[in-house]
């Protein structure tokens, strides 16, 4: 659920230093924000377990080749949670978000081709029950990606 994850000031500053350098040594981080190594340690293990973040390698879908796109979707005669789970699973989608205003979901996949993104729209995503309409937008180049998401 949306902000009962308890972050404090410290845990922001952790997570700043991570944003900056993901492989950024915890010693470095601890004397960083003025805290112990095991404390450091204790509380991005805390982060993690609670969803709060994620460390991993972020890619550039397109530097790689790929096609990226956003889908907007819009759900008729069945709950967003079972079009949102069946979206889910698809291993082209890397976001879902249940949103407000125009769409119902709005999803990121990256494709090989257009072929495949043919194929994830016409054969997958419209054949799931529930999937009223949708909307695909290309991305054709990105101008920032920062994944910088410490509220303050």
């Amino acid at each position: 659920m949306p902000g009962d994850a308890s972050v404090d000031d410290i845990d922001r500053a952790i997570i700043a230093e991570l944003q900056a350098d993901g492989r950024r040594p915890y010693t470095e981080i601890a004397r960083t924000v003025g805290l112990a190594e095991a404390t450091v340690r204790q509380r991005i293990r805390r982060l993690e377990r609670k969803g709060v973040i994620q460390v991993v390698a972020v890619v550039a879908p397109l530097r790689l080749g790929l096609r990226r796109v956003l889908i907007g979707v819009r759900v008729r005669g069945r709950t967003l949670t079972d079009v949102e789970g069946q979206l889910r699973v698809l291993p082209e989608v890397d976001y879902v978000g249940v949103t407000t205003g125009s769409y119902d979901l709005v999803l990121m996949a990256a494709c090989l081709d257009e072929e495949a993104v043919a194929e994830l729209v016409t054969e997958r995503i419209r054949a799931i029950p529930g999937v009223d309409s949708l909307d695909v937008v290309t991305i054709l180049r990105e101008t920032k990606d920062a994944y910088r998401y410490a509220a303050t």
